[in-house]
């Protein structure tokens, strides 16, 4: 799934005792203006999920696998081990010719 943005839910209201909520989305997908929506709800992590598809045969089932992304402090550490293992190497590597003289 790909995050196209965000948009603060809004209420329209259409008449006295009609309201509806209004979602925007972004203009990269301004192409799509007259079609039909079909609309899902699900859960995940105790909050709604909705999903908007444009395809009427879409039964609502999708297999979401979460992408392998690494946290900001992962990677951080990552990049500080491999500076380490390649500090080590090479003062292992001096050590050697040292000895070798």
């Amino acid at each position: 799934m790909k995050h196209l943005g965000k948009s603060k839910l809004t209420k329209l209201q259409a008449k006295p005792d009609i309201s509806y909520i209004l979602i925007r989305l972004p203009q990269s997908e301004l192409d799509h203006v007259g079609e039909t929506g079909h609309i899902f709800k699900t859960e995940y992590n105790g909050k709604p999920v909705y999903v908007i598809s444009l395809d009427e045969k879409f039964n609502g089932e999708l297999n979401i696998i979460q992408p392998d992304v690494k946290s900001d402090l992962e990677a951080r550490i990552e990049a500080l081990e491999k500076k380490v293992n390649t500090f080590l190497e090479s003062k292992n590597k001096d050590d050697k010719e040292k000895w070798a003289r």
